[in-house]
């Protein structure tokens, strides 16, 4: 595999940290995966490769799916393939690898290529998606679910009020997209919003993102739960390409 940038190795640390007890706390991505599952085509003896495994959330609907497929199961973390094992099994037709999603190395062509809450960590989300798409056979499927432009817009809004910077993601506009969620979560408080981010892997904010100060957080936080009530929307996308 290439060398990794050492913002992804950061993202890796951050996943591979919470791999343990990523499940305890990843509801929502658990529901996408199986609205995502809800999607799955009609396929028989289907070679498969799911990018971004996690701990196995969408490999376990793959495997009831299509009882006589071949798997090649990736994801960047090796905790996180570790826990996907142990959660999926171990068997034959089912392989695990180390692979970098974005820059796949494999060198044979797949009936369908899946990645669940994966593609908003790629560099470059759109070419990284037409990279995958000349690993399919032709005819085949690519499926995907992401993070969308409107994510936790109450968050958003609370910071740019109070004229904060904002590090969420930037995601570009993709191709395929036929469905969309916007699902929205009840927490506890601010500081309960920001620890299931992290409790996720999924705290790591854009490159150009200045931190906020203690002082700049805590008053961002206060005003989340006072004018929000701590609940916050999500917005998942859902794609469909063809190769």
């Amino acid at each position: 595999m290439a060398s990794i940038p050492s913002y992804k190795e950061t993202v890796i640390g951050r996943f591979s940290g919470q791999a343990h007890v990523y499940e305890q706390h990843a509801r929502l991505q658990e529901l996408v995966a199986a609205r995502l599952a809800h999607y799955l085509p009609q396929l028989e003896q289907p070679q498969i490769l799911e990018v971004g495994c996690g701990t196995g959330f969408l490999t376990r609907h793959l495997l009831a799916a299509y009882s006589d497929g071949e798997f090649l199961i990736t994801d960047l973390s090796q905790n996180m393939l570790d826990e996907c094992a142990d959660n999926s099994g171990v068997f034959e037709r089912l392989q695990y690898s180390v692979m970098d999603g974005e820059h796949p190395c494999v060198d044979k062509k797949f009936d369908l290529i899946i990645t669940s809450m994966t593609a908003q960590w790629f560099d470059t989300p759109l070419e990284s998606l037409l990279r995958l798409i000349r690993l399919l056979k032709p005819g085949g499927h690519l499926l995907y679910s992401t993070i969308g432009p409107d994510l936790f817009p109450q968050w958003r809004d609370v910071l740019r009020d109070l004229g904060l910077p904002c590090g969420l993601l930037v995601i570009p506009d993709l191709p395929g997209v036929f469905a969309e969620d916007c699902p929205c979560s009840q927490f506890e408080s601010g500081l309960a919003f920001l620890t299931s981010l992290k409790l996720t892997g999924a705290s790591h904010p854009r490159s150009d993102y200045a931190q906020l100060s203690a002082g700049e957080l805590r008053r961002a936080l206060r005003l989340f739960e006072t004018r929000m009530n701590c609940r916050c929307n999500w917005h998942i996308l859902y794609g469909h390409l063809r190769g």
